[in-house]
Parts: structure tokens; sequence; C-alpha cells
């Protein structure tokens, strides 16, 4: 079985939804023996991270994509642009077309243009739905990474596909050997301070509400812990970034970093702070519980879902209710413990091998509805 997945996400960024594709490239590579891997990677720009998995195959050229509806009404679409595979996967909010004979799943990670426009904006968000409804209605099933996530799509599309839970690992944070006391001297370069510090990881984004973040920081008592932030600049937030390019001492803004710098930075953290109003899966957290780190995290559905006792949840848009749940995480002992304790518990759910292996399942149940519609 030839199965090829949209690989570009992994190629140009280090979003939550690139550490989604890479890291399920990787699994299933590695684990699903039997399945032939082709990664659809045809992009105008520069792959900014060049690396693939062993024992997958990457197809790729300069090809612009508005170029693909051309190619494939002359029979080359994205199954045959990957080596002629016979199963397409979707895994972004961008669908190379595919033709109508191979089957496609697709991953709808959430529904963040459809809750509320100010997430995107009201253009984008209107681009982006236009464009996942007309991916909906060719998916031959879909997957999403939290029951929450499908229940905001039935909420939205009751008619659709069949559609498949498979949550994400985190096991990938083990393949890092990790250095607290490297990043600790690191965030101390970075933050003029040696204190305990937050971390606050994610991209900008309205939705991650790194602006009450920002006002909460500013109202804590002093001293203050100092709060470091790593994150690609986003949409929406230009106000927010022009604040965070000010001198400020205590506060400081990486931009994107490299895994092996990050996973130092939130080993050496006092807690992980991602006041987030809504996610599809949320790794960050639970990247900081393999750490040993606690996080506070915004209470939304797919974070109660994944996280249970294992975190502090808290309305990430208010900014007192943030401010004292900043107090309590850094202070609270006996919270601290309780909340690494209750992941001790959760942690085996998430790992990649089952991942993958839930993956090849819904691969193999397309691949064989496909073939039988071919046959009839």
């Amino acid at each position: 079985m030839k199965i090829a997945l949209d690989y570009r996400p992994a190629l140009f960024s280090r979003s939550g939804i690139a550490r989604a594709v890479r890291e399920l490239a990787r699994a299933l590579a590695l684990h699903e023996t039997g399945l032939s891997l082709h990664l659809f990677g045809h992009a105008l720009k520069k792959a900014r991270f060049a690396e693939t998995p062993e024992g997958s195959r990457l197809h790729r050229s300069r090809v612009p994509g508005r170029a693909l509806p051309m190619l494939q009404r002359l029979g080359w679409d994205a199954a045959r642009l990957s080596g002629g595979s016979s199963l397409f996967h979707w895994t972004d909010y961008v669908y190379p077309p595919v033709g109508p004979r191979t089957p496609v799943v697709q991953t709808v990670h959430d529904l963040a243009f459809l809750s509320d426009p100010k997430f995107h904006g009201a253009q984008q968000s209107q681009i982006l739905r236009a464009r996942f409804e007309k991916a909906l209605s060719r998916a031959d099933g879909i997957i999403c990474p939290s029951a929450a996530t499908e229940r905001d799509l039935r909420a939205h599309y009751p008619d659709l596909a069949p559609i498949h839970v498979i949550p994400y690992g985190v096991d990938h944070v083990a393949r890092h050997e990790c250095d607290a006391s490297a990043g600790r001297n690191r965030a101390a370069t970075l933050l003029q301070s040696e204190a305990p510090y937050l971390l606050s990881l994610g991209t900008m984004e309205p939705r991650k509400n790194h602006a009450t973040l920002l006002q909460a920081w500013h109202e804590l008592p002093t001293p203050r812990p100092p709060l470091l932030l790593v994150g690609a600049p986003g949409w929406e937030t230009a106000q927010l970034q022009c604040d965070l390019t000010k001198v400020q001492e205590g506060l400081a803004w990486t931009g994107e970093i490299s895994d092996a710098h990050l996973f130092d930075l939130m080993a050496g953290a006092r807690a992980l702070v991602y006041p987030s109003s809504l996610e599809g899966f949320g790794f960050p957290p639970m990247e900081a519980q393999e750490l040993g780190i606690p996080p506070l995290v915004g209470d939304c559905s797919a974070l109660r879902e994944h996280l249970g006792e294992a975190a502090l949840f808290v309305d990430g848009r208010s900014t007192s209710v943030l401010r004292t749940a900043i107090q309590r995480i850094m202070e609270d002992e006996s919270l601290r413990s309780h909340i690494l304790n209750a992941w001790r518990s959760r942690r085996h759910r998430f790992t990649w091998k089952a991942c993958a292996s839930a993956h090849r399942e819904v691969y193999e149940s397309m691949h064989e509805s496909g073939r039988r519609s071919k046959l009839t």
C-alpha cells in the first residue's frame, strides 16, 4: 500500500501542525512495516528543514502551489506527483488537488477559523472556511487529534465522512538529551536574571492570549518571575510583537528556535504558561509534563480532555485570573506535585507508535473502500 502524506508543513515550519506531520511520518516509517510512505513536498519556496525519516521517500520540486490545479487537469494530481500513491493524506489547511479515483484522508486539527473570526481575522476566516468546506466534501475519511475537535466538527457539519479520533504522541521529547542546567544558563543570558522563570511557547496569534499573559505578568507584585516567550510571529498581533521587542527587565522573546534549545529551556523552567482559548491537541503542556514541568493552561475542551488533572486550568482571557494562577503555579508546592503526579497515569495514552498504528488502520480501511469502488 503506497501512502502519500502532505509533508510540506514539516519542511517549512516548527508549528504544532509541523510537529504532528514530522513525527507522524517518522513513526509510520519506523513502526509500520509493509507501508510504502511517500512524502508530498512540492512547493516553490525553499525548504527550511530538509531532514526526512529513513524509510520514506520525499517527492519535491519547485512547483508553485497555484500550478497544482493545472497539473491535475493534465493528469498529474498530488497522488501521481507522490509516486502514484494509492491514498493521499491531507495534513494541513491547504489541500493539493487529488483525482476522484484516489481515496483521501483529511486531518482536522481544530476549527479556530469557525469558532471566532478574531482568531484569524474576518476575511481570512472566510477564505479558510470556503477552502475547508470544499476539502470536506472530497474527503473519504477524517482524522481528529481530539474528541473535542470531533464534536466541534459534527456540530458544524453533521453529515460527514467517518471521523476517527487519534491523539498524537508526545514521547518524541525522550529522543532529546535535555539539559536543564544549559536551559537555565541560556535563559539567564536572555532574561538578564538567574531567578526561576516562566516559559511561554507558541506561535503569536490571538487565541494563544499572549497579550493577556503579558498584561498579567506586568501586574504581578515585584520581584516578578522572569518571563521567556518562545514562538514564531504569527498574525493579528502587530501591537503585541511591538511590545515584546521593547527592552524590559526580566522579559524576553526568542522567536522560533531549534528543538534542542527549546527543550533545554523547557526543562529548566519553573513552569510553562500556555493560556490558549482553543486547541485541537496542544503539544507544549504535555511536552512540559514529559520534562517534569507543571503547565498552566487555558481552559479549553481539548486540553481538559488530554490533561485531566495534570495541569492548572485558567481563563486565558482574564488578566486577574491569570495573574493569580501564575503566582499559584510558581509558589504552591502541593499543587505542583499534584499536577505532575497526575500525568503519570495519562502519559501512556500519547505515543507515536500507537498514533501511527491507528493511522495505518484508517489508511487500510480507506484503501480497501476505494479498491472496492473501482471494481464496481
